[in-house]
């Protein structure tokens, strides 16, 4: 950014569900750098010194909200109390998700609670956020939203299928009708001046921290390879990558993409 100039984000709310590690805090760091005001949504505690540590503006404010995504009360307090706070939020990014802590491979042993519980973490939560935010959207006539989806949005199969989705069957399901629920949103909110797009990682590997990072530092070459051998980039992405993808997709640069799904995947999809 030149000297002198004004922070793409200055001004605007940003809330990034799930923010606190992972890809959402990638994304959380990269809007700071821009000049945003963050709001981290997450069930685990948020390091906002960090995000200090990159503000691009003065009296940038930041601020975590502990908040169950799959409780539809919870979401609506919190969304009511961010807007009291901060104002209404311009930049929506729904980043949360998971495929749960149990592995289930084959449908005739999943429980209706596991079913459930995935799609609710995943798919309910973006539409429980854009619920309660959009209206503000609204009033503004001017908001952009990206919707985390994945790369393995269309199915897994072969050797690392059984491993690296746990409850693989919801999850999947749930990534895949993100894009759905995206495309719709983005042809009902379009006369609002309020954009919605996808973004689906490939293989991301997004800190160190993470324990999908250190589960792959832990591999072997060959099982890496088996991994990242057929992504023409050569290598995993970063959290930094999906973050500049997303910045892209919420920032004033954006006027006229809307309902689109971008992959991130080094080339491999």
């Amino acid at each position: 950014m030149p000297d002198g100039a004004t922070p793409e984000f200055a001004g605007q709310v940003a809330v990034v569900t799930g923010g606190a590690d992972g890809i959402g805090k990638a994304i959380s760091l990269g809007l700071a750098a821009g000049g945003a005001d963050v709001v981290i949504i997450d069930i685990k505690p948020a390091a906002l010194d960090e995000l200090k540590a990159v503000a691009a503006g003065a009296g940038q404010r930041f601020a975590a909200w502990h908040c169950d995504v799959t409780k539809a009360e919870q979401v609506t307090q919190t969304c009511r109390e961010i807007e009291a706070a901060l104002g209404a939020p311009s930049i929506l990014v729904n980043n949360v998700g998971g495929s749960g802590d149990t592995q289930v491979l084959d449908v005739e042993d999943l429980t209706d609670d596991q079913w459930e519980g995935i799609l609710s973490l995943n798919l309910g939560s973006a539409f429980r956020f854009c619920r309660a935010l959009v209206p503000g959207m609204k009033r503004a006539k001017y908001g952009r939203i990206v919707n985390i989806s994945s790369g393995l949005k269309e199915g897994i199969f072969g050797p690392q299928a059984a491993s690296s989705v746990r409850l693989r069957l919801p999850y999947i399901t749930a990534k895949g009708a993100i894009v759905s629920f995206t495309k719709q949103l983005a042809k009902d909110l379009g006369p609002h001046g309020i954009t919605a797009n996808v973004v689906a990682p490939g293989f991301t590997l997004p800190g160190e921290n993470a324990r999908i990072t250190q589960r792959y530092r832990a591999m072997t070459e060959e099982q890496k390879f088996a991994i990242t051998g057929s992504i023409p980039m050569g290598r995993p992405a970063t959290g930094e990558d999906i973050a500049g993808a997303v910045c892209f997709l919420v920032s004033p640069r954006n006027q006229y993409i809307s309902g689109e799904t971008l992959n991130v995947s080094g080339g491999n999809h």
